[in-house]
């Protein structure tokens, strides 16, 4: 009978000694459980970072938000405009008759910072008394949509 001894064919049996040391094949298994380690550092990395905090919107004012006055909105949990604009704020004027759509007011592009909050006054734009809202508007690239993800209302007196 016939036996591969690694090169040729041959017809004596393989002798059961190998031609490798057996430090060299503790060395060889070192170095693939380093590599495999290696190879895992990225992922364990990426799932040890802190989940990303849902988009939030605050106002304010200096001390009670009267007609005439500015209004300070605040963000955290948007993605940062390191990227381009990546969020829009709707800001609807008190007393809107279209409802919840706001279809009178004005737009604001804030400048998010790389942690992901922003802060921006609004000169004069309280213009009359009531209830108003700020809505975040932020593009999500998945989708190619800007998507409404966060509310407030203010009240002007």
């Amino acid at each position: 009978m016939s036996f591969w001894d690694g090169d040729r064919w041959s017809d004596a049996e393989l002798s059961p000694t190998s031609g490798r040391s057996r430090r060299a094949n503790w060395a060889a298994t070192a170095i693939m459980i380093i590599g495999a380690a290696a190879l895992l550092l990225p992922l364990a990395a990426s799932s040890a970072a802190s989940p990303k905090s849902a988009p939030n919107l605050t106002t304010g004012c200096s001390a009670v938000c009267v007609v005439g006055g500015s209004l300070t909105v605040r963000g955290t949990g948007f993605t940062p405009s390191s990227g381009g604009q990546q969020v829009i704020l709707w800001v609807e004027y008190p007393g809107d008759y279209c409802g919840n759509l706001g279809c009178h007011g004005f737009y604001v592009d804030p400048s998010v910072g790389s942690d992901g909050s922003f802060t921006t006054s609004l000169d004069n734009a309280l213009l009359k008394a009531g209830t108003g809202g700020v809505q975040a508007i932020q593009y999500n690239a998945r989708t190619d949509k800007w998507v409404k993800v966060a509310y407030v209302d203010y009240v002007a007196r």
